[in-house]
């Protein structure tokens, strides 16, 4: 008798494990299918929300979710996505009872937002202007350019000095982390010869294809530091007070002439979020 008594009580508490593991796991699975969902939309954003939704959908398709369990928004002038599913799980031990389903849901949000520490940004800095997207810039110009800026025409110093370090800054990005707030060196001079062999080389690499609109070809797409002045003497710190991307244009070099051209894009990337003025370049993280 009592090991009769005994196994349905350990059938009952397994019964019940069973239904409450099933709803925890019914509910991690829609959590993770939600924040997948946002991340996949706000990486559309601000510039083409319907695409956002779009690809939060097919994402949640993706994960077994159907349109009928999922809601998704976007607010905050299309700086902010977020995404609410429902569903219905079926019960086993807890229907004796008269709960046959439980309905569980799950919540997630994402922003983007201006960059305030990043990798890969070329040793160029910019000092800010009123910029209009889509229209090109020279991000590093030349002794011949009339601006005169005591040997200073750009160039940074980013991880150390000379002419190799610069040149495949330019190159490859500078790998080290940098934020608004950081002080680095300039490079003084025109440093044409790197200039040319580094921005030629990145241009190589993501050859303009005839009928392609310039604004599909991300790969050309720079990271520059935005400072707040190159008007300093010979070798100098200049501080970082943003973040901008341009799409390489090209470059022109010859003798001891170098300009950079780029066309100033609002573009999104992995990287730190912050407050402060928006450069035009944006990163995304989960907020909820």
């Amino acid at each position: 008798m009592l090991v009769a008594v005994g196994m349905t009580a350990f059938l009952g508490m397994l019964g019940l494990v069973i239904d409450v593991g099933q709803i925890f796991m019914e509910r991690v699975r829609l959590a993770r299918a939600v924040d997948a969902a946002v991340l996949a939309g706000v990486q559309e954003l601000p510039l083409q929300p319907k695409a956002a939704l779009i690809s939060a959908y097919e994402y949640a398709l993706a994960n077994s979710l159907t349109p009928e369990d999922l809601q998704v928004g976007i607010s905050e002038q299309n700086h902010i996505i977020s995404a609410y599913a429902q569903k219905q799980v079926s019960l086993s031990f807890l229907s004796l009872f008269g709960f046959k389903q439980l309905q569980v849901s799950a919540e997630a949000a994402a922003m983007i937002g201006p960059v305030v520490g990043c990798t890969g940004v070329i040793p160029v800095g910019v000092p800010w202007d009123d910029f209009e997207f889509g229209q090109v810039y020279e991000l590093k110009i030349d002794a011949h350019s009339g601006r005169k800026y005591q040997g200073n025409f750009g160039a940074l110093a980013l991880g150390g000095t000379g002419a190799n370090t610069y040149r495949n800054n330019l190159k490859y990005g500078y790998q080290g982390m940098l934020r608004v707030g950081d002080q680095v060196y300039t490079e003084p001079g025109n440093m044409a010869g790197p200039t040319r062999q580094g921005i030629e080389y990145r241009l190589k690499q993501a050859p303009s294809i005839p009928g392609q609109p310039w604004y599909e070809n991300t790969a050309r797409i720079a990271i520059v530091p935005i400072v707040d002045s190159i008007d300093v003497s010979g070798r100098a710190l200049v501080t970082i007070v943003g973040f901008a991307a341009f799409y390489l244009e090209g470059v022109e070099a010859q003798g001891n002439r170098a300009t950079i051209r780029g066309r100033f894009v609002e573009h999104l990337i992995d990287g730190e979020i912050g407050s402060g003025p928006n450069y035009g370049l944006l990163a995304y993280r989960l907020i909820q």
